[in-house]
């Protein structure tokens, strides 16, 4: 094989594979906000178990309830990335200030724990054995791909 035929099929492929990539990034949940991804499981979740009118209200609640425990979990996420800077400038690690930060995350989610358990309760609580039997076997099939991926 000539040079030029090589190097015009490597620039051919090099360029299908980024073709590739950049499709598939433009179209995953890359570049959407926590928002648009919970809008488009929702919209996916109700198209995928037939959910009627009450359980959509029940999802979206649990969807909203989510995503403010997400919203506040993240932030003083720069306060947060730039005490970690801190630590790791210094001689040696402040253990308490690193405790005080993981504590801060921690009761966090404590609070709202309640709160979003009560909202899965009433999403999963409205499906019927079907839908509940449909989900059990996504989400299985999910955690088998994501445990094989990683």
């Amino acid at each position: 094989m000539k040079n030029s035929t090589k190097i015009i099929a490597v620039t051919v492929l090099t360029l299908g594979v980024a073709s590739g990539v950049f499709a598939y990034g433009a179209h995953s949940g890359w570049k959407m906000s926590p928002e648009k991804k919970a809008e488009y499981m929702t919209d996916m979740i109700t198209e995928n178990l037939a959910l009627n009118t009450m359980q959509q209200e029940n999802l979206k609640s649990l969807s909203v309830t989510v995503l403010e425990t997400m919203n506040e979990l993240r932030s003083g996420r720069a306060e947060h990335m730039e005490l970690m800077q801190q630590f790791l400038s210094q001689p040696t690690l402040d253990q308490a200030k690193a405790l005080q930060m993981v504590q801060q995350k921690t009761q966090t989610i404590n609070d709202k724990a309640p709160q979003i358990i009560a909202s899965i309760a009433g999403f999963l609580d409205s499906l019927d054995s079907e839908q509940k039997k449909e989900l059990r076997e996504h989400m299985g099939e999910r955690m088998r791909r994501h445990h094989q991926n990683h």
